[in-house]
């Protein structure tokens, strides 16, 4: 915890605790009614980089007014009708939370927050149903304010820019990467690479996510934006390459094939990636030597040459295209820090570039039953909350709704609300000493800022450390309740045990509704992405190759974060990502090639791409998890005609699909080359 205390987190305390009391000062001094909403806005909308503070007060204010919208629109018709008006609103709050998760970005933050508003604004209001319009009026003024203090502190004192962020995590990654390619060309290969590997997927998933939130910075142009994305695309490739090579490397280590001028060509190569980043001022000439290299010992595709021959040639050409990747990768970095430094490379980072958003998973069975379960949570709720008569349990409601709604979308809800239960208890504590103790005995403004600012300041700095972040926002709110920071203070101590007990309750609904409903939605969420890459490969998707490896990094990534909830299963299930993911780049390969293929290759690739959408066809159907005999011996039978062609190019090209389609596919059939030519 005391690591946590440098002086990046204390700043940002600091001021987060000046535009808070700014906040609450303009909220106490123009007499809203809910002045604790403005200066709690402006700690959630708080973020150590300002592109962060900027998009999430954005998406704040947006979802606010959205909600208000809503409230104001389903409550006049229905108030005379509960039942009705609480399944308007259990519906709505679904919809909203079905937005969110197909949206799978940081803007499903402005889902989420417009179907709670509706629950915080309607719920509390039911007792005076004519002052609806007035509440979201109000809440949408605070919230502004609370917003607009946040924005103008944290983007005008030493604001902290999300771009040395965000290229210090790119460079992370990139360095990460690097690492993990020379592991798999090393002699010693890590036991943990195929783990480490997979987090790379994660981390290009989290950097798309701060590409979104710097993209709000006035120095974040749009060409910055499309290299930053364009980096990504590149370190995306690695994925798949790296993984290529590593599975040649071990075929031909086993079967003895692996040369030794291969062997110390590999070694440079890994040494390059490791160094390049240390000094990548221009590394053009170093990787164009050792892309020479490679096809210097590259096998010629030809009639009559052996399996080791093929997968030598898959080796030193996934090889040479993942040393054109790094080069892309070190010259779209270059390129961020400063403007290209000749044409060449100008050219070189142009050709790079892409106007094509990034394609993400989207499941839409999975969002639908999170929606249904909030839906039917919320509805529970009210339903038990009419049939009661309990006069406080509005505020029990609203939170069943709030925090269903918020955890809905995370990998393990039940836990996280579980823990905020506890978060809440300690909250509650700490709030009762000051309702009982300090608040009593203070007078004005700032003996008011001074008595909060303890607790804040400290919180302020936790809320920066991951691990004590949820801890630190509970202790905020807990001293920022409606019974201590109003306009005039009121002893009552049992009304604050009352919201404090109503706020158990409907977090302990929530809770207990989650473990009963999440498996709906979280049971199959990781077959469900299985079954989404094997459709679109039953589809043809991957012909569109780019798009293809960006939903299939996707998936990966989220397979990965998910890896706690899967159990035993997540390194296969995550392995077979990645075989898909390479599966199909092999067929968009194969695919592109028909044209200049012979007849009788023609018709074997035709059969190839069948039997493969065949083969997954049936996974989906759960019919055969064994893929046919005889699409093997179809592609085993293209490579033989595959070597017949005329042009070296296509015989080249032939080959590599084929290997890595039959590596992917059969990787433990016994090898078949060398084959007689077909025209002997």
């Amino acid at each position: 915890m005391i690591s946590a205390f440098n002086p990046s987190a204390v700043l940002f305390s600091v001021k987060s605790f000046i535009a808070g009391m700014l906040a609450l000062y303009i909220a106490l001094s123009m007499g809203f009614a809910n002045p604790n909403w403005a200066i709690i806005t402006s700690y959630v909308v708080a973020q150590p980089r300002a592109g962060a503070v900027l998009s999430k007060s954005l998406y704040r204010a947006v979802g606010t007014a959205i909600g208000a919208a809503m409230s104001v629109f389903v409550v006049p018709p229905l108030v005379n009708a509960p039942e009705l008006l609480s399944l308007a609103i259990a519906l709505w709050l679904g919809l909203c939370v079905f937005l969110a998760a197909i949206d799978r970005t940081s803007r499903s933050y402005m889902f989420v927050l417009a179907g709670y508003s509706t629950c915080i604004i309607v719920f509390p209001t039911l007792i005076q149903p004519e002052s609806i319009f007035t509440t979201a009026v109000l809440r949408v003024q605070e919230i502004t304010l609370g917003i607009a203090c946040s924005g103008i502190v944290h983007a005008t004192l030493r604001p902290n820019s999300s771009g040395k962020f965000l290229r210090d995590r790119l460079d992370g990654a990139l360095r990460d990467a690097a690492r993990w390619t020379a592991d798999a060309l090393s002699a010693s290969r890590p036991a943990t690479l195929d783990r480490d590997r997979r987090r790379l997927a994660v981390a290009v998933n989290e950097i798309h996510d701060l590409v979104t939130h710097a993209s709000y910075e006035s120095a974040q142009h749009a060409r910055q934006r499309r290299l930053y994305r364009a980096l990504l695309m590149q370190i995306e490739r690695v994925l798949p390459l790296s993984a290529a090579v590593d599975d040649r490397i071990l075929e031909l280590r086993q079967a003895e094939a692996l040369p030794p001028d291969i062997t110390v060509h590999l070694a440079k190569v890994g040494e390059w990636a490791t160094m390049a980043y240390a000094n990548s001022s221009d590394q053009r000439k170093e990787a164009k030597r050792l892309r020479e290299r490679c096809a210097e010992l590259e096998p010629l595709a030809k009639p009559g040459m052996t399996w080791e021959d093929a997968l030598r040639l898959s080796l030193l050409a996934r090889l040479s295209d993942l040393v054109t990747v790094y080069e892309n990768c070190l010259a779209l970095k270059n390129a961020i820090i400063a403007a290209p430094r000749d044409d060449e490379e100008r050219r070189q980072v142009q050709g790079l570039l892409t106007l094509e958003p990034r394609a993400i998973d989207r499941d839409y069975v999975g969002a639908l039953a999170a929606a249904a379960s909030t839906t039917i949570a919320l509805f529970s709720a009210c339903l038990l909350w009419i049939a009661s008569g309990w006069e406080g349990g509005a505020g029990a409601v609203m939170l069943t709704g709030v925090f269903f709604a918020l955890y809905s979308g995370f990998a393990s809800p039940a836990l996280l609300l579980k823990n905020k239960f506890i978060g809440v208890v300690v909250r509650l504590s700490l709030g009762a000493v000051y309702v009982l103790t300090v608040i009593p005995s203070i007078d004005g403004f700032p003996a008011l800022a001074i008595s909060l600012a303890p607790v804040l300041v400290i919180s302020g700095v936790l809320l920066t450390a991951p691990r004590y972040s949820p801890l630190a926002f509970n202790l905020i709110i807990g001293v920022l309740s409606p019974s201590i920071i109003a306009d005039h203070f009121e002893s009552d101590f049992g009304a604050y045990i009352n919201n404090g007990l109503a706020s158990l309750t409907g977090i302990y609904f929530a809770l207990i509704m989650m473990r009963l409903l999440q498996p709906l939605w979280l049971a199959g969420a990781a077959q469900r992405l299985l079954r989404a890459g094997w459709n679109d490969i039953v589809h043809g998707r991957y012909l569109a190759s780019l798009r293809w490896r960006n939903r299939m990094g996707h998936r990966l990534a989220l397979l990965t974060m998910r890896s706690n909830n899967i159990g035993p299963l997540s390194s296969q299930m995550t392995a077979d990502a990645l075989r898909d993911l390479r599966i199909g780049l092999s067929l968009a390969e194969l695919a592109g090639l028909r044209p200049t293929l012979t007849t009788a290759a023609r018709c074997e690739t035709s059969s190839i791409l069948n039997e493969v959408a065949h083969y997954y066809r049936n996974l989906l159907k759960k019919t055969d998890h064994s893929p046919p005999t005889s699409l093997l011996a179809h592609i085993d039978h293209a490579m033989q005609v595959g070597l017949d062609n005329s042009a070296a190019g296509v015989r080249r090209a032939t080959t590599l699909a084929l290997v890595s389609l039959r590596r992917n596919i059969f990787p433990a059939a016994v090898a078949v080359l060398p084959v007689p030519s077909a025209s002997k």
